[in-house]
């Protein structure tokens, strides 16, 4: 379901510290990450970020996390897919997804790249549902068909967040029943 001849926004659920490495050695081309700021401050860990493209959100100032938005716009139209956790943290309740925040989809609007819905179901067995240990576990990701907010009608369009929200949370819940 991801194109290969183009940057696309993957917009994905969020539940364990693995995501990023998780969903990183999925894709198939240069794909750059929106993370939380305070994650710059992981010796090796943000040196890594940097140099696959990653960017640094500061989501306590509305100016700065423009800044990053419009980042991410031309990452993409260079070419750089960028891959997004719209809930805006780890979500602590898979079965439940925290409302998407609608202002990370500026992204797909304005770069006009496909959006690509992608779900992780059991992500968080790895390591967050047993703290302190790492265990070895199956998770299931799959990557949603593209969604071209062109073709979406108005309505759809102005609430998107939601819109790709709903088709992840179907999709778990069809995934969780199916593998687990």
């Amino acid at each position: 379901n991801v194109p290969k001849d183009r940057a696309v926004m993957y917009a994905g659920n969020h539940t364990s510290f693995f995501d990023i490495m998780l969903t990183y050695s999925r894709v198939p081309s240069l794909t750059g990450y929106v993370s939380k700021k305070s994650i710059e401050k992981f010796p090796g860990l943000n040196l890594w970020m940097k140099r696959v493209h990653c960017l640094f959100l500061d989501r306590d100032n509305i100016k700065e996390g423009l800044k990053t938005i419009l980042e991410a716009i031309e990452k993409v139209k260079n070419g750089i897919s960028i891959f997004i956790f719209p809930e805006g943290t780890r979500n602590k309740t898979p079965e439940t997804l925290l409302d998407f925040k609608e202002g990370s989809f500026k992204i797909a609007e304005k770069s006009g790249c496909p959006i690509i819905p992608v779900t992780l179901v059991n992500a968080s067995d790895i390591f967050e549902d047993h703290l302190p240990k790492v265990k070895k576990t199956r998770v299931v990701i799959e990557y949603g068909t593209p969604i071209d907010m062109k073709e979406l009608d108005k309505e759809t369009r102005k609430h998107v967040g939601a819109y790709v929200q709903g088709i992840i949370a179907e999709t778990w819940k069809k995934n969780k029943k199916e593998y687990f």
